[in-house]
């Protein structure tokens, strides 16, 4: 089974492929079972995000709270998805997972189109940079899928300085749904925003109100139709991004 997280399709669209590479599933989290009962051999496979250097939130409460009953030192594996770099996420995923007794056999990062606007300078990437970002992807996720089957022991990350891996908590406290705001006259009410977003944290009343369990997935942000959700002072203007299958190779 792989487990994912995803706000605006590209983990998802990893999750999906390695899943049909390894003859598997793939279920987002928000969507499983906190209890799921393992067969002889299966493999176990988280498939996640970068958030200022590690995992989201979520993806370290499902773990907390998950069941694997008959676990026999299963082969469990870890991807990230990220722009650049990945911090300490081996770090942080191997503790997660030892703190339930179980090992993490293997980690892999796969550079994606960026969808993080939220900083002065950042923007998501030209049509060219994410149809070249996208080809590697493709075969890095074939290359993940015959280390998987061989059951490779390691980590193949694009790490950069794991200290990075610091600025998540901090991320976590001051990086929340409190930021987020609507320009009401170019909201037109459809409710995208609350249909996409995964933790069901986004009600109409009758413009988009966001409560407290938000993940930063940016999902509303990047999938309203119209542009109309802010963060900040930085995202006014700048292009939006949502995984397409019309990008790839």
């Amino acid at each position: 089974m792989i487990f994912y997280f995803s706000g605006t399709g590209n983990s998802q669209w990893v999750a999906e492929e390695l899943a049909a590479n390894l003859q598997d599933r793939a279920i987002m989290v928000t969507e499983a079972s906190s209890c799921y009962s393992l067969e002889k051999d299966e493999i176990i496979g988280f498939v996640f995000p970068i958030y200022a250097w590690a995992a989201p939130a979520y993806i370290y409460e499902f773990i907390k709270n998950l069941q694997l009953e008959n676990y026999q030192r299963n082969y469990i594996f870890f991807v990230a998805t990220c722009h650049t770099q990945t911090g300490n996420i081996d770090g942080s995923m191997k503790s997660a997972l030892a703190a339930r007794g179980w090992a993490c056999n293997a980690g892999f990062s796969i550079n994606m189109p960026n969808n993080y606007l939220m900083a002065p300078f950042a923007k998501t990437d030209s049509p060219q940079k994410r149809k070249k970002l996208l080809t590697a992807a493709q075969k890095k996720i074939a290359a993940i899928t015959g280390d998987i089957t061989a059951r490779y022991n390691g980590f193949k990350l694009t790490r950069g300085l794991k200290l990075l891996s610091l600025i998540a908590p901090l991320f976590r406290k001051y990086m929340t749904a409190k930021g987020f705001w609507v320009e009401e006259d170019i909201c037109i009410k459809c409710g995208k925003c609350a249909e996409v977003c995964p933790v069901d944290n986004i009600k109409l009343a009758p413009y988009p109100v966001w409560g407290n369990k938000c993940q930063m997935c940016v999902a509303c942000l990047n999938k309203c139709p119209v542009a109309a959700i802010q963060y900040g002072r930085f995202t006014k203007g700048k292009e939006r991004y949502v995984f397409c299958k019309k990008y790839l190779p």
